[in-house]
C-alpha cells in the first residue's frame, strides 16, 4: 500500500507529543507542514527564543556568527538564538536524530540536494513565493531549494565549483584561449601534459570527490539527475554515459592522473604546478592564499566554465550551505523573521566573506574579502551557469553516499561503464520504490 506524506511524518516521530520544537518557546502555534510561514509579524510581536542547527561557522568564524549575525538580531528583535554546531559529516544523523526524538532546531542549514527530502517528510516548512520573488535570487541557484513546485529552503552561502588553469602552461604550448567544448578540453589537457605535469587534475579530491566529479560532468554532457517530479532517475542514460567514459578517456590518455594525490596538509597538484589545469571550487582560495600567495597574484591563474558536450551553455557545478525552518517550530515566526534577517544582503556579505562561501546573489554591499578572491568574483559573475546540482529526488539521502562508490568502481575499472550505470538505475531505483 503506498505511504503517503502524512504517514511518513507520523511514523518518523515529528508529531510525537513533545513535539520537534520542544527545544524553542515563544509566539505562534507549530506550523502545518503544508502551511507557508507568516513572513510579515512586526519585529515588536516576536518573542521567546529559537535555536539554529548549522555545520557551517567552525573556528574562528564562529565569532562572526554570534557578533555580527545574530547579535544585531537580537538587539533588534529581543529574541535570543542559541547555536548547535556540528561537522558535515554527522548533520543527517544529527537531523534524523533529532526528528526521532522529537526535538530539532528552529533553522536548520543543510546542502543542495537535502531539501527534497526533509520537505518530503514534512520537516521543513513552505517559504511564500513571494517572498522568495523579492529577493531577486537567479533561477540557477534556487532550484535546489524547490519540492513538489514549492520552495522550502534558500541559499545562504555557496560553494562552486569550475576550472582553473596556468596562464604560463598555456602559452608555452601556443594555447591562447581556454577550451569552449569537451573534446577541446580532453584535446587540450593531452597536449598539456608531459614533464611531471598532468593535464587536468580532475580527481584528486580537492574540489569534491568522484560523485560530485561525476555529477558536474554529467550536467556538462547535457543530463540531469533525476526527472522534474523525482521519480525516475536520468543517470543510466546517455549523458551518464559520456561522463564516465569521457573521464577514462582522459585516464588512458595521461592527461587525468586517477593516482595524482597531495600529501595530507600539502598544496593541491594545481598549487604545485604539478597539474596544468584543475578543478577547484571557490573555497580553495583562503587555502591557496596560506599555502601559495603568489597564485593569488594578478594573473598568475585564469578560470573558465566546464564546456558543454554537445552545444548548450557552458556550466559551473554549485554546491553550498540552505537555510530551512522546521514546520513543527514552536516559534516560527521569530524563526522567519531571523531567515529573512540571515539573507539580508549585508548579512549576507559579512557571513559568506567569514566563511569563504559566495553569497547566492551578487547584490551585495562592496565587500574587499569578497571581491578580493578571483574564484568568488568569476563564481558571482556567471551565477546564471550555476545549473550543476546534486539532488532532486526526495530519495537523494539514500542514494548519495553509496553513489560515491559506484562511481569509483568504475574509475578503479572494478566495473564496466555499463555495470555502473545499471548499478546507478539499481541504486536509484530502490531508494525511490521507498517513496510511493
Amino acid at each position: 500500500m503506498p505511504v503517503s506524506r502524512r504517514s511518513v511524518l507520523s511514523a518518523s516521530g515529528a508529531l510525537a507529543a513533545v513535539g520537534l520544537g520542544a527545544a524553542a518557546c515563544g509566539s505562534g502555534a507549530a506550523l502545518d507542514p503544508d502551511d507557508p510561514l507568516d513572513l510579515d509579524v512586526a519585529d515588536a510581536d516576536l518573542s521567546g527564543s529559537i535555536s539554529l542547527l548549522t555545520p557551517d561557522f567552525v573556528g574562528e568564524d564562529r565569532a562572526v556568527l554570534d557578533d555580527d549575525v545574530i547579535a544585531p538580531f537580537t538587539e533588534r528583535t529581543g529574541v535570543p538564538v542559541s547555536v548547535d554546531q556540528v561537522d558535515w559529516n554527522k548533520l543527517n544523523e544529527k537531523i534524523s536524530t533529532g526528528i526521532a526524538g522529537g526535538i530539532i532546531a528552529d533553522l536548520i542549514m543543510t546542502g543542495v540536494g537535502w531539501t527534497q527530502p526533509f520537505a518530503e517528510k514534512g520537516i521543513f516548512a513552505e517559504i511564500p513565493a513571494d517572498f522568495i520573488e523579492s529577493l531577486g535570487f537567479d533561477e540557477s541557484v534556487l532550484a535546489p531549494a524547490r519540492y513538489d513546485g514549492k520552495y522550502y529552503s534558500l541559499p545562504q552561502a555557496l560553494d562552486l565549483r569550475f576550472l582553473a588553469y596556468h596562464p604560463e602552461m598555456f602559452e608555452a604550448r601556443g594555447i591562447t584561449e581556454p577550451p569552449a567544448t569537451m573534446e577541446e578540453l580532453a584535446a587540450v589537457a593531452e597536449e598539456l601534459t608531459g614533464d611531471g605535469v598532468v593535464g587536468l587534475d580532475y580527481l584528486s579530491g580537492s574540489a569534491g570527490g568522484a560523485r560530485q566529479a561525476f555529477v558536474f560532468l554529467l550536467y556538462a554532457f547535457g543530463g540531469t539527475m533525476f526527472s522534474e517530479d523525482g521519480l525516475t532517475t536520468r543517470l543510466a542514460e546517455e549523458p551518464g554515459r559520456l561522463a564516465l567514459q569521457w573521464m577514462l578517456d582522459g585516464m588512458d590518455s595521461g592527461a587525468i592522473d586517477y593516482n595524482l594525490q597531495a600529501a595530507e596538509g600539502q598544496p593541491s597538484p594545481f598549487q604545485q604546478k604539478r597539474a596544468a589545469m584543475s578543478l577547484v571550487a571557490t573555497g580553495n582560495w583562503p587555502t591557496w592564499q596560506q599555502m601559495t600567495p603568489e597564485l593569488c597574484e594578478e594573473g598568475a591563474a585564469g578560470v573558465f566554465l566546464m564546456p558543454p558536450g554537445s552545444g548548450g551553455d557552458p556550466v559551473m557545478f554549485q554546491g553550498g550551505s540552505f537555510l530551512s525552518v522546521s514546520s513543527l517550530s514552536k516559534n516560527k515566526d521569530a524563526a522567519g523573521a531571523f531567515m529573512e534577517h540571515m539573507l539580508d544582503p549585508e548579512i549576507l556579505g559579512i557571513s559568506n566573506a567569514a566563511t569563504g562561501k559566495v553569497p547566492p546573489t551578487p547584490d551585495i554591499p562592496a565587500n574587499e574579502e569578497i571581491q578580493g578572491s578571483l574564484l568568488t568574483r568569476f563564481a558571482l559573475e556567471n551565477l546564471q551557469y550555476a545549473g550543476a546540482t546534486e539532488g532532486g529526488t526526495a530519495a537523494y539521502m539514500q542514494i548519495r553516499t553509496n553513489l560515491d562508490g559506484i562511481v569509483e568502481g568504475c574509475l578503479t575499472r572494478k566495473k564496466s561503464v555499463d555495470e555502473t550505470l545499471a548499478d546507478m538505475q539499481t541504486l536509484c531505483d530502490d531508494a525511490i520504490s521507498r517513496l510511493r
